[in-house]
């Protein structure tokens, strides 16, 4: 597809271009037109006017997607499938051969998605960005925290970018907009780590039931528009590359403070339990390396390993225990 044709049509908003700003060859710019209105863009031609855009294809489009996107890890390779059982489990496939390093899996419709502890996780077709993401890091951030880390923060960063609204990592994995989910990740190993990630997009409040609606959103939800997907996965992809990158160059200690800065209950009191016990306290610090830190009442600050987190949650009413305005330490 004349990627770039499309992206002129698009940033002329809602007025029309003449066909001769669009290619002095006006047969294939027609052809073009033409193509793009096959997939499924809004397209509109006037005789004298020339063609404006009207809307995104209902459908993935790879070729947008891959459209300048200049990938050094995440996004070498991108496979657009209609209906799978679960992107995580295309991308683990695919981990028998590192040459599929960075391939992003993407898929219209899931029919066995799912999420942490064997929730699952569904959506109407063409709702949602469903994406998987194969990796082979290196040891260095080769833990599951890290890579849960990775997707969480690269999810939040998009999903504020697209509605200017303040977005929270809920521990370990959900990523939130007015204490609502609009997305998730989920890390698995095989031979590789794949990183899956449910995005809620084009869902509507009549496509949640009566108690989702009380405790997920969308993007549509959110800002009363219908969502580009296509230009979704590329910014997606596009801050999972960055990051990615970055922990390579750096370090996984990169990642830490933003990860940090976008907790949700850093600074509440919280209920933490673990396989030794329950333990509730202010939530003063979270580590992609040592776990959080916990200030329970009248006694010494305690150190919990991530991976003796069984749950994480706001405990707003506690005996004795009052919620901190400002969470401790530099920010």
């Amino acid at each position: 597809m004349n990627i770039p044709l499309l992206s002129h049509l698009r940033s002329a908003g809602d007025r029309f271009v003449p066909l001769g700003e669009l290619g002095d060859d006006l047969d294939r710019v027609r052809s073009d037109l033409a193509e793009f209105e096959a997939f499924g863009f809004g397209i509109e031609r006037h005789p004298y006017l020339g063609a404006a855009y009207r809307g995104p294809a209902e459908r993935l489009c790879p070729d947008q997607i891959e459209h300048e996107l200049d990938a050094r890890h995440v996004g070498r390779r991108i496979a657009v499938w209609n209906r799978v059982s679960s992107t995580n489990d295309l991308a683990t496939r695919a981990s028998a051969s590192s040459a599929n390093d960075g391939l992003v899996v993407l898929a219209e419709e899931q029919t066995s998605g799912r999420g942490r502890h064997g929730r699952t996780w569904s959506a109407p077709p063409r709702s949602s960005l469903l994406m998987s993401v194969l990796l082979f890091p290196s040891d260095l951030l080769i833990s599951n925290g890290w890579l849960t880390a990775l997707g969480a923060v690269a999810t939040a960063e998009v999903v504020a970018a697209w509605t200017s609204l303040e977005t929270r990592i809920k521990w370990p994995n959900d990523v939130r907009v007015g204490g609502r989910k609009i997305a998730g990740v989920l890390v698995e190993r095989g031979a590789g780590a794949v990183i899956g990630i449910g995005l809620n997009a084009n869902l509507t409040l009549d496509d949640l039931t009566p108690d989702l609606q009380k405790t997920a959103t969308s993007l549509r939800i959110l800002t009363g528009q219908p969502v580009d997907r296509s230009e979704l996965a590329r910014r997606l992809i596009a801050r999972l590359d960055h990051w990615y990158a970055l922990g390579h160059s750096t370090g996984a200690q990169s990642l830490g403070r933003r990860w940090r800065d976008l907790s949700e209950h850093l600074g509440q009191v919280v209920r933490v339990n673990t396989p030794a016990g329950e333990a509730i306290g202010h939530l003063v610090d979270i580590d992609l390396t040592r776990g959080i830190t916990l200030s329970p009442r009248g006694r010494a600050p305690a150190q919990i390993a991530a991976v003796d987190i069984l749950s994480l949650a706001p405990l707003d009413h506690s005996p004795g225990v009052h919620k901190l305005e400002t969470p401790p330490g530099n920010w």
